[in-house]
């Protein structure tokens, strides 16, 4: 026997080997009246040694009719049979012979498809009565690298959606040579890897790698995924399947009632520089209107006007039955500032934070009424830290993320504005502050009188809806009084709200139900 290494999808065969015995294995049957053919096959097993990935060798049999002269051996087939591959009959595998006539040659050949030893035998069929099916045994073995992934499958079990599941595959070389990785590839989105290091990978015989798998329901139900890997082992590519199952913390139904004339607490703070001397006129000469349009709403108001770095009032509590408040809160958008008159944001907040007992804006809050904050300033928000800082410290003071919105009059995004009588630069962290909370952002260029419209409206009305619990999104059914709505609200995630569109907010007495399906908290 010879080998040589050839290429591994067109293995030519180059070397053939011939090995002789004295072994029979068939006999003329005394019973058969020795008439009839008598099939030999000899060597009864072929060794093709040990050959790298790439290599071929190969050995012949040789099949022979010892029965009478007279008689035909008729050989049907001859075939592989066994567990491992790489062997092939390379010569006819049907054919006819006399007795005594010579012995014909049968051709096998191995090249490795995996490593270690690979067994398999050369089954021939015939007409021997007392013999029809003659085995040759077939050994080779593969100097080869081979994968094995396991565990193949993984389940990876039960996980909460929100939460996530980690578990590790093994790749090892149980092959005899150099195993190296190409390629890896997940298939599934709901698996990640998280370890995955650069590629080529190579493993001695014998040696381990570790891929680190996170399992990630974005919803209920079943998932699988495969892990595909390329490397230089016979096979080329191997497929390992992983597979889990997501599942939500539970059901929940959230329900709210908007309140009829309901209480609202709304503070005022105006930029005190010169140019803004024509706004804060404005402002004062449309707040009949304001009120107005308020009143149509609740009688339950009361107003702050803050401009003060410190954040103290300068106006007192206006209410329905405070005597002269048109006039008192006149004068007040028009006095105070300081250093951070262009910081509203900073100003607002120490006004909210000075609403405890003993403080100068005491008791203001009222925990069952909306806190609605106007901002009116022709410049951008210079606070000293984010305006997500500010409008945090807000909500947390006030306990309810639902009961909270900040409204401006300022520049409009993203230019800021310009006319004969006014122009303002984009009012940028007053623009985001708004837009986190669902107020009203409003152009300081525009007429006042339909902004304070917007502002009453916006002071009163309940358009946020804070759930208990985190959902998923996909999961929320909204109803208004009993009847399910599924156009004019969205789900808002930074504040975990049902927040309805200005066309859609429920009116005054109205109950609005949210159910969804939670997912997990798994910090």
């Amino acid at each position: 026997m010879t080998r040589t290494r050839l290429p591994h999808a067109l293995p030519t065969l180059l070397v053939l080997a011939a090995c002789g015995s004295d072994q029979e294995f068939g006999k003329v049957d005394d019973a058969y009246g020795a008439q009839g053919p008598v099939i030999q096959v000899e060597p009864p097993a072929l060794d093709f040694g040990a050959l790298a990935d790439g290599e071929v060798a190969t050995q012949i049999f040789t099949v022979s009719n010892i029965g009478p002269e007279e008689s035909i051996l008729d050989i049907s087939d001859i075939r592989i049979g066994g567990t491992d591959g790489g062997y092939t009959v390379l010569s006819d595998t049907e054919f006819s012979m006399f007795g005594g006539s010579p012995g014909r040659e049968v051709e096998i050949a191995f090249t490795p498809e995996g490593a270690n030893e690979q067994t398999a035998e050369a089954i021939v069929d015939s007409n021997d009565p007392e013999q029809p099916h003659v085995t040759v045994d077939l050994t080779g073995q593969g100097l080869v690298p081979e994968l094995q992934i396991e565990p193949d499958p993984l389940d990876m079990g039960t996980t909460y959606v929100g939460c996530d599941k980690d578990n590790e595959l093994t790749l090892t070389n149980v092959g005899t040579d150099r195993l190296i990785i190409s390629s890896i590839e997940q298939r599934g989105a709901e698996f990640v890897f998280t370890n995955l290091n650069s590629l080529p990978l190579e493993l001695e015989p014998g040696e381990e790698a570790y891929l680190q798998l996170l399992f990630v329901p974005p919803r209920e139900g079943d998932f699988s995924s495969e892990v595909v890997v390329e490397s230089n082992e016979p096979i080329g590519t191997r497929v390992a399947t992983q597979s889990g199952t997501g599942e939500y913390a539970g059901e929940y139904t959230d329900n709210w009632e908007v309140p009829t004339d309901p209480p609202s607490d709304i503070i005022f703070a105006v930029d005190q520089s010169c140019s803004m001397d024509d706004d804060q006129r404005s402002l004062s000469d449309n707040f009949d209107t304001f009120i107005s349009t308020l009143s149509t709403y609740t009688t339950d108001w009361r107003i702050l006007v803050v401009n003060d770095d410190d954040g103290c009032n300068n106006s007192g509590v206006l209410t329905n039955s405070t005597s002269n408040y048109e006039s008192r809160f006149a004068t007040a958008v028009t006095a105070g500032g300081g250093m951070w008159t262009e910081a509203l944001l900073t100003v607002t907040s120490s006004a909210v934070d000075q609403t405890s007992s003993g403080e100068c804006n005491q008791n203001f809050l009222r925990s069952e009424a909306m806190l609605h904050i106007i901002m009116v300033s022709d410049e951008p928000e210079q606070s000293f830290r984010s305006w997500e800082y500010y409008v945090d410290q807000v909500i947390a003071e006030k306990g309810d993320a639902a009961k909270v919105k900040f409204s401006a009059i300022a520049g409009p995004y993203p230019t800021g504005c310009s006319d004969r009588n006014n122009s303002a630069e984009y009012g940028s962290g007053y623009y985001e502050a708004v837009s986190y909370t669902s107020g009203e952002y409003l152009s300081i260029c525009d007429d006042f009188g339909s902004s304070v419209e917007a502002l009453a409206d916006a002071s009163v009305t309940m358009s946020t809806f804070t759930l208990s619990h985190t959902p998923a999104p996909e999961t929320i059914v909204v109803s208004v009084n009993g009847a399910t709505t599924t156009a004019g609200w969205n789900y808002d995630s930074p504040s975990n709200s049902i927040v309805f569109d200005p066309a859609f907010v429920p009116g005054e007495g109205d109950v609005v139900e949210a159910t969804y399906s939670a997912i997990a908290n798994c910090d």
